[in-house]
């Protein structure tokens, strides 16, 4: 292989390639491709609960934010959207039972948002959805290989390599 200038302690090639860097981008590709995946069943989940992926997105940010819930404006910034889109997104949350809209304690003109009993649930059993769904993505993998995967995640997007140690109990 002819090599270019580059940094000193990596061989590239003449056209600009590095193996090294090629075989990070070709990890980054099919990790990206895997997340790609599964945002899409798990937003096929969120439909069969009658939500879009950024309804659920909002149930999902109340969920973490406890039964305090959060104000509109800080849920604009969480979901990086217009404040009129998160107004009308809130506003159908609320028509279906899954939010409850308020004022703040100390400040009425701010709007505080969240869950209702109904959302809790409905969050509750997509995120079982979710979790069953993904379950099944990794199960017939050995520990070895997930293991291997969550190793080359830390190195190549964190530049932390490391050991990763997966136990599962006995399959029944």
């Amino acid at each position: 292989m002819a090599v270019a200038s580059g940094p000193p302690d990596r061989a590239v090639a003449e056209d600009g390639s590095d193996p090294e860097l090629v075989g990070r981008l070709a990890f980054r590709s099919q990790l990206r491709y895997i997340f790609r995946r599964v945002l899409t069943f798990l937003d096929e989940v969120a439909a069969d609960y009658g939500l879009s992926p950024l309804g659920y997105h909002v149930i999902l940010v109340l969920g973490g934010a406890g039964p305090q819930g959060l104000a509109e404006r800080d849920l604009v910034e969480q979901l990086a959207s217009s404040r009129a889109h998160v107004s009308v997104l809130a506003r159908t949350l609320v028509d279906a039972g899954l939010v409850s809209r308020g004022s703040a304690p100390g400040d009425r003109r701010q709007v505080l948002l969240r869950l209702t009993p109904l959302g809790w649930s409905t969050v509750r059993r997509i995120a079982a959805d979710h979790q069953a769904r993904l379950r099944r993505l990794v199960d017939d993998w050995e520990p070895a290989q997930l293991e291997s995967m969550l190793e080359q995640i830390m190195t190549v997007y964190l530049g932390q390599p490391g050991r990763v140690r997966l136990e599962r109990p006995p399959r029944p």
